[in-house]
């Protein structure tokens, strides 16, 4: 578990860049327990010929998956299925100090990309819900299960844009072109609506076992898998009490069906 006095440290990055990375916080035995969860229930999900037969994004997919990007798989795993439970996970002080000690799990998973998808469009996970900007209203937390370099394709962040992409404060975002991938919206084009200072990308490989942790409203990408390997990243969720405002999974029908 993090520590009080690293945890306050951390609290202040996230507040003012959006984004941390805990540096190889979960060992070999976590890990592999993980891989082996994300294993199984992709070998489950992706048997069926229907989980591929899908679009780009959430509306278009099912309960069980949902294509982000060409190539690219996100399917919920329960943390009950993890073997694990949120209390117990290294990050758990950081979300607590975010948002809350009542802060409750929203989504957990794997993402894979397959050797060969490009990369993503920069977009957000969930929206600004006022004008003023508020602390955090949702944490993520990626978790890289084998060691990322650059040419697999790691998360690229726009830093400290968690700020920039309120839509209610700057009226010329739109919000559906943040939170559902826009050719449109890159970092660039967010500053200019915001009038304000391009934000710098920041990108860097992920070692086994270490967590990219960002505020839900920073804009990011996954970049494109050049490698000959598909790239897992395990991801947990988070929001606010009471907060509902979600895109993450939004279609009622399933594979099994």
């Amino acid at each position: 578990m993090l520590e009080e006095t690293a945890v306050n440290t951390l609290v202040d990055r996230m507040t003012r860049e959006g984004f941390v990375v805990l540096p190889t916080v979960c060992g070999d035995a976590l890990l592999q327990q993980f891989m082996d969860a994300a294993r199984q229930r992709i070998d489950e999900v992706m048997a069926v010929p229907a989980s591929r037969q899908i679009g780009i994004g959430s509306a278009a997919g099912f309960l069980e998956i949902v294509q982000r990007s060409p190539g690219r798989w996100d399917l919920p795993i329960s943390p009950r299925r993890f073997g694990v439970r949120d209390s117990e996970l290294p990050w758990w002080p950081l979300v607590v100090a975010m948002l809350g000690a009542d802060a409750e799990h929203s989504f957990s998973g794997v993402v894979f990309s397959e050797p060969g998808s490009p990369a993503q469009e920069w977009h957000i996970d969930s929206p600004h819900v006022d004008v003023q900007h508020r602390p955090a209203h949702a944490l993520n937390v990626l978790m890289a299960l084998h060691d990322i370099p650059l040419a697999m394709g790691p998360t690229e962040i726009a830093r400290a844009s968690h700020r920039m992409t309120n839509h209610l404060r700057y009226p010329n975002l739109k919000r559906d072109q943040l939170v559902y991938q826009s050719s449109g919206t890159s970092p660039e084009t967010l500053a200019g609506c915001a009038q304000l200072a391009t934000p710098a990308r920041w990108v860097e490989p992920l070692a086994a076992g270490s967590c990219l942790v960002f505020d839900d409203r920073i804009l990011h990408r996954g970049l494109a898998n050049h490698s000959d390997r598909a790239r897992y990243v395990v991801y947990f969720s988070y929001r606010k009490s009471g907060y509902a405002e979600n895109t993450h999974f939004e279609s009622q029908r399933s594979v099994f069906d």
